[in-house]
Order: C-alpha cells, then structure tokens, then sequence
C-alpha cells in the first residue's frame, strides 16, 4: 500500500467559496495531488487537505499559492506536511456506506445483504479507487436530475469525467435502449467503472469506455451528438470544456452538470450560455448545484429544487 502524505492548509473563514476553490485548484489542478477536499473547521475557519502519493516540494506550493495571497490580500499561510496512517480505506468506506434509496435509484454495495425495494432500479457500485458511490450530493444532484426527465428516451449518453460510472449505469437503468459512452481520464477509474459494469450485468455492447482528456478521444467525439450529457467534475474544467461540449449536443439534447458549489454556479452557467444553452432547472443540496441544461431553441422556465 503507497504511503500518503496529507497537506493542510488553513484559510481565514471570510473568504467566499469561490476563492477557497481557487486555492482548493492549485493543488487538484495544478499539483499531482490524490485527492483533495475542503471545509470549515469549528472556529469556521477554511481547512483544505490534498494527499499525494510522495513528499511535496513546499517551496513550489509556496510559490504556486503566493499570487492567490496577493490578490485575496492575505498574509501567507505556512502548510503542514503529515504522513497518513496506513489503514484498510477500503473496507472502512464499505463498512461506513449504507445502501441509499434515491428517487427510484438503490444504491449499494457488495456488503449490503438487505433487499432492495420493490420497483427500484438496482445500482451495485464498489467505488474503490474511483470516485462516485452516490453518497455525495453533486452525485445525488445527477440522479435526481435524470429522473426529473427520465421521459425523454435518449438514444445516446456521454458520461464526462466517469469515475465509477454510477451516472452512465443509471442512465441504462432508466432507459435500457440507449447508447452510454462512459469516459475519464484515469484509467484506474476506467478499470473500476468496467468492473461496475459487469456486477450490474450492463452489456458491453450497451456501455463502452475511453480513457479520454475531455473531448480528445475518438470514442467519444465519434458517436456525437448526445441526446444527454453529464458532466459531474468541477466547475473550472466545466467552464473550459464548454466550447468542446455543446457542439456535440444534439439540438433537443440534455445537459446535466454538477460538481458546482453553490457560489460557482453563475459562473458556469455564463460560460455554457455563450454556447447557446440555457438553464432549465437547478438543484441546491447543501452547498452544491446541479444544473440541467439545453439548447436555447428548446428551452423552457427556469426552475428550482432545493434538497437537505
């Protein structure tokens, strides 16, 4: 098991979402980081954490981090560098995800012997090394949206940034006559949505993958347009992937897009309409936003749903 370095770093509590993400990118964009998170602490003060796979180089995060202090007029913050405990992760996190019953969806994994309820759509999901169990709420945000229009019978769907593939999964739950392309650009991710595939008994044929940059694989770019995208990622790829993704939604098409806090929601939906797309209705669940989205020519009345 690779040995993990945590990186914390401590922000005033003023700062906005939007900044906070600004910091939280250095790291899970810019740096080789694992994995990265943020959050208040209980004096409400900002704490981001990203763990790597090796001994950062502090003064290159100094360096990378001092333009975002000169512009938010803070006075730089030293970093603390701490090994992670070895544990079993893995069978912490199965032990601690209990089967979630969302909208029709039932989510669950290997451990969970209960029996599903009657008339729900079954999704098995061992997320391992890859993101996407369902339980955090850019997740729920996309599977509620999708029942929301489950009556629009796609032919096509792109998942974006797949991880577990939970999204491309429940598509072909919801309408088994589509067509799924499940992309990301981790191949680990890819090999754990290809096992995902094969629990839930989902035919090759109906489900294939791509280990793609954005739009950089033929795979994907071929079997465009899609009747529905979705795009659970973050709002700063979300944005510079704009003028790639429309063209490749069909003119009815739907785009569902989620991994947007709250405070960054305005932002993406600015960079989607200068694509001609329009809101047709946002999900708030806590401090994310999923946006459902489509072309202006087939749009209607905003709306808004707010969950816990």
């Amino acid at each position: 098991m690779t040995a993990l370095q945590s990186v914390v770093l401590t922000l005033p509590a003023r700062l906005d979402d939007r900044a906070i993400a600004a910091f939280e990118g250095v790291f899970s964009e810019l740096l080789d980081s694992a994995a990265t998170s943020f959050q208040r602490d209980d004096t409400g003060d900002w704490q981001i954490e990203a763990l790597f796979t090796f001994t950062p180089d502090v003064a290159k995060i100094d360096q990378m981090l001092a333009p975002l202090y000169q512009h938010k007029s803070i006075t730089p913050v030293p970093i603390t560098i701490s090994p992670v405990e070895q544990r079993d992760w893995l069978a912490e996190n199965r032990a601690a995800f209990p089967p979630l019953h969302i909208g029709r969806f039932w989510v669950y994994g290997s451990h969970v012997t209960t029996p599903r309820p009657v008339a729900s759509l079954p999704l098995l999901i061992d997320a391992a090394l890859a993101f996407g169990s369902g339980t955090h709420p850019t997740t729920e945000g996309c599977l509620r949206a999708m029942q929301m229009i489950r009556r629009i019978a796609p032919r096509r769907v792109l998942d974006m940034g797949c991880g577990s593939a939970i999204l491309a999964m429940a598509a072909s739950r919801l309408w088994p006559s589509c067509q799924t392309i499940a992309a990301d650009n981790d191949p680990v991710a890819v090999r754990v949505a290809a096992h995902n595939r094969a629990l839930n008994a989902i035919a090759p044929a109906k489900m294939r993958f791509a280990v793609s940059q954005g739009f950089g694989s033929r795979i994907v770019c071929n079997h465009a347009p899609y009747d529905l995208v979705l795009a659970n990622i973050l709002a700063g790829p979300l944005c510079r992937m704009a003028p790639d993704l429309a063209p490749r939604l069909a003119k009815g098409g739907w785009l569902i897009l989620s991994g947007i806090l709250n405070g960054q929601a305005t932002t993406v939906e600015a960079a989607y309409r200068q694509q001609r797309l329009r809101v047709w209705h946002r999900i708030r669940i806590g401090d994310w936003t999923t946006i459902i989205m489509r072309p202006s020519a087939a749009g209607t009345m905003p709306q808004l749903w707010s969950g816990r």
